[in-house]
């Protein structure tokens, strides 16, 4: 089983003597105000609003308020609040017995999750009700209640470096108790594989995976995989869309982790494909010229669907509009579990570009925002792959694409000792002399700026000084 690793964790308290982390205040404040400064009328609507969202998430009376009538719930909302979350958290009933100082850190966390998690969050349609669902729990779920403390102080310690000391590892043994005598409870079948039970297993998946605890990660997926045969298959969820999302990223993560088999590909059978803008109104999806006419049916297929939804993702950021998170879930599944099913030669152009493809769809739907995962299996496979296949016979252009893709996915700093070589040469064979260049050059085969721009950038201006020098 995982274990919270343990340090002193400093919680961001509203009251008490200590002092709080300023990197975790700056961390939390910058985030949450994304977008708030826009228009000083609209961010004083959007505040009251939270607030009053915030009180009726988390106390168990806003759900007896919701059965009565539209003027009692009215009233709820717009009922006066204590300005400061520490304040009111000492006046809720949550389904535990713990400190309220403890989960303003689950409720932070709640603020800028998809924003943390998510590079394309600000071209998803997420729900509203999304982060309602994922509070309300907290206050009649206690296995619930325990999972989001020790995950959310995790992240953040990961996040921001500290080394933890087993401060939520009570939270985390709590967890496995309970959610033990759930499991084995006689007469209580529906609890045992209700939505909400399955995501108390996928958290602790995730928890694993987060603290590279990669057995136990194996552990938790199979039990929500038997969990969800026991629903009745995959399809139960088709409802839960925010749900399956996650657990299809956590399943795709073990993948890239491990080189383990999918346990959650049976998604694709009833997955459709997304449906974007007209033709005419987005740029071409990628340079089908400089592909190898050679390239597999279905691995050709699969680069003409990703190289689509790149397109559709840059037209949506350029209008300001959001694609439906279903959008998102299909794509990902049909892409991924798609290339990950496919076997070629070792040194074959189809097998490169395989990886390549993996490599890049890695960084648009299981990279993390704010914090890169890195995935030791999947990094070695493609650097093994790229120093052995034949670059004689791929163009200078797509090698360029081959070798940037795994610079902003899967290498890190330990890697560009023999990454810069090969990615300098190749810039030089495609004459680029400006960032302007390459990103045009990478634009034509698949890109998307809002996630790639930065870090390419970077690794482009560190590699050109080279290149002068």
């Amino acid at each position: 089983m995982s274990t919270p690793q343990g340090l002193g964790m400093p919680f961001v308290v509203s009251t008490g003597p200590a002092k709080p982390d300023p990197n975790l205040r700056k961390f939390i404040r910058r985030h949450v105000m994304i977008g708030k400064n826009l228009g000083k009328t609209r961010q004083t609507r959007r505040k009251k609003q939270k607030s009053s969202e915030l009180r009726d998430v988390i106390n168990p009376e806003k759900l007896l308020t919701e059965s009565s009538d539209k003027s009692s719930l009215i009233a709820a909302r717009h009922s006066i609040i204590l300005p400061k979350v520490g304040s009111e958290l000492s006046t809720i009933q949550l389904a535990d017995a713990v400190e309220p100082s403890i989960v303003t850190t689950v409720l932070q966390f709640a603020s800028i999750a998809k924003q943390a998690l998510y590079p394309l969050e600000s071209c998803i349609l997420f729900d509203k009700s999304d982060k309602r669902q994922w509070i309300e729990p907290l206050a009649f779920d206690s296995a619930y209640l325990h999972t989001m403390i020790f995950m959310t102080h995790d992240y953040f310690n990961v996040l921001l470096h500290r080394i933890p000391c087993g401060e939520t590892s009570p939270h985390f043994f709590k967890t496995l108790r309970i959610l033990r005598e759930r499991l084995l409870c006689e007469g209580d079948d529906s609890s045992k594989v209700s939505i909400l039970t399955a995501s108390i297993v996928l958290a602790l998946a995730g928890h694993a995976l987060l603290v590279k605890e990669y057995s136990s990660a194996k552990h938790h997926l199979e039990g929500l995989r038997k969990i969800i045969n026991v629903r009745g298959g995959i399809t139960t969820l088709k409802d839960s869309v925010k749900l399956l999302i996650e657990i299809i990223r956590c399943d795709l993560g073990m993948v890239f982790h491990c080189g383990s088999r999918p346990l959650f590909s049976d998604v694709v059978s009833w997955q459709p494909f997304p449906l974007g803008p007209e033709p005419h109104k987005i740029e071409s999806p990628c340079n089908s010229d400089k592909v190898p006419k050679s390239l597999n049916c279905q691995l050709a297929m699969i680069w003409t669907t990703m190289g689509g939804f790149c397109s559709l993702i840059n037209f949506t950021a350029n209008s300001k509009n959001r694609i439906p998170k279903e959008a998102f879930l299909s794509t990902m599944a049909s892409v991924m579990y798609g290339l990950i099913d496919m076997e070629f030669d070792i040194r074959s152009t189809n097998e490169v570009i395989r990886l390549g493809l993996l490599a890049f769809s890695s960084s648009v739907f299981l990279q993390w925002k704010q914090m890169r995962m890195s995935y030791a299996h999947f990094s070695a496979l493609y650097k093994d792959c790229l120093m052995r296949v034949g670059f004689s016979d791929i163009p200078a252009q797509l090698q360029l694409w081959l070798l940037m893709v795994g610079a902003i996915s899967e290498f890190g700093k330990t890697d560009y000792e023999w990454l810069k070589p090969p990615l300098r040469t190749t810039m030089n064979l495609c004459r680029i002399g400006s960032w302007t260049d390459m990103r045009h050059l990478l634009s034509t085969f698949m890109w998307i700026g809002i996630v790639h721009d930065e870090l390419g950038k970077s690794i482009f201006d560190s590699t050109s000084v080279l290149t002068i020098a």
